[in-house]
């Protein structure tokens, strides 16, 4: 009896891409190519096994013996695309690939982060401390998608104690050369601040779709100059709530990452093998909104 293996169905669509760009980013120069030896494998296979990997949570034994690899292998190559800036790499490929094709419109977007704990449990490198809102250790995803069609557009990872406003105009710069057409940024009331307000119309010529924190009207109830401060606050956002409300976008994106694509589930501890884990998670979603047949 012959047993012919098949990939599962939810990862096949892997398949119908091609990564020469991973083999073009990992081409050694002159002075790092060793004469002699055994050749290295090939960059781009270990790529694509990387995404089979966290698409189905398997291990990496599980995935070398598929690959006709060894799991060290497997494991330094993860390492290497960090370290070498593939991955973010391929995700700034992804994104303007996607600008592209239309995948991102830019109308709309929403930021926020995700809190992931730590696989111990307990402190690891890159937690940096006890976080007391999530009562645990942990990692933050801080995100930028399109509202219309869920497409990640720029990311930022951080230790659990990050605080949300203070990536907020970081990570709007990261995706600036996207949001030519931005007509509104939207985030929740985390993300209060005149500064980040201010930065949004003038940068971006763009409004913020950014709740303005309740203020205290005094013992008598009169809203006095508090109300003046609101009327203050409230230039250059939009209170609409038809707007605010596709906000959600982002909560569901970082629903399915956490869901389909098991962000926060691996078995890997530190900072460093959250943002593998994160890369990895984002890439294998974001080709999966792209048409069969494409070379990244």
């Amino acid at each position: 009896m012959k047993l012919v293996p098949k990939l599962p169905g939810k990862v096949q669509y892997l398949s119908n891409f091609s990564f020469p760009l991973v083999n073009k980013l990992c081409k050694k120069s002159l002075s790092e190519q060793f004469v002699g030896g055994r050749p290295g494998y090939d960059k781009e296979t270990l790529f694509g096994w990387l995404l089979v990997k966290k698409v189905m949570n398997w291990g990496y034994e599980t995935i070398a013996s598929m690959a006709g690899v060894s799991h060290p292998t497997l494991i330094r190559a993860n390492k290497y695309f960090l370290e070498r800036g593939i991955y973010q790499k391929v995700f700034v490929a992804l994104v303007k690939k996607a600008y592209q094709k239309g995948l991102i419109i830019g109308k709309y977007v929403a930021m926020d982060s995700s809190f992931v704990k730590t696989f111990s449990k307990k402190e690891e490198l890159g937690s940096e401390g006890w976080n007391d809102f999530k009562d645990a250790y942990g990692f933050k995803l801080h995100l930028l998608v399109d509202c219309e069609t869920k497409f990640p557009i720029a990311l930022i990872v951080t230790n659990g104690l990050a605080n949300d406003g203070t990536l907020a105009i970081p990570l709007l710069k990261k995706a600036r050369s996207w949001l030519k057409r931005c007509g509104y940024v939207l985030a929740d009331k985390g993300y209060d601040d005149g500064d980040i307000v201010d930065w949004i119309v003038k940068a971006l010529q763009a409004k913020a779709g950014i709740p303005i924190k309740k203020t205290y009207k005094g013992k008598d109830g009169n809203k006095g100059g508090n109300f003046l401060n609101w009327q203050l606050k409230a230039k250059g956002r939009s209170i609409k709530k038809s707007i605010y409300n596709r906000r959600t976008a982002v909560e569901r994106f970082f629903s399915t990452i956490k869901r389909t694509y098991h962000l926060g589930k691996e078995e890997t501890r530190g900072i460093l093998n959250f943002a593998k884990n994160v890369y990895l998670s984002l890439i294998s979603y974001m080709l999966k909104l792209f048409d069969i047949s494409n070379s990244i």
